[in-house]
């Protein structure tokens, strides 16, 4: 099987990592230079790229003189024990939600 390029790999890590919570939406990203010798590419449009990649997801956004920005986190990943689990999560959320709204308007009658 052909290895994924370089760039990919690092953009599938980073999606990884913002997916675990490392850095939260509205967080900075280390910088392209930190990245670059994280990930020990010897150029920095690996990572250029890989970020490319992850903007183009709608995961983060470059903001020229300040940094690069986490905008959004990358969904449940597409195997079915992922996706049962952030359903069973997303039912425990709205159940807790319907419960709180069942207070308020009893308080309101």
């Amino acid at each position: 099987m052909a290895r994924s390029p370089r760039y990919q790999e690092i953009a599938d890590d980073l999606r990884r990592r913002l997916a675990e919570g490392e850095w939260p939406i509205g967080s900075t990203l280390p910088s392209i230079g930190e990245l670059q010798g994280e990930y020990r590419v010897p150029g920095l449009n690996t990572v250029r790229q890989a970020q490319r990649v992850l903007a183009d997801e709608g995961l983060i956004s470059a903001v020229q003189g300040r940094g690069t920005f986490v905008t959004a986190l990358p969904g449940p990943s597409g195997d079915p024990a992922s996706l049962k689990q952030a359903l069973q999560d997303l039912s425990a959320a709205l159940a807790r939600t319907q419960n709180a709204i069942n207070q308020v308007m009893r308080h309101l009658d």
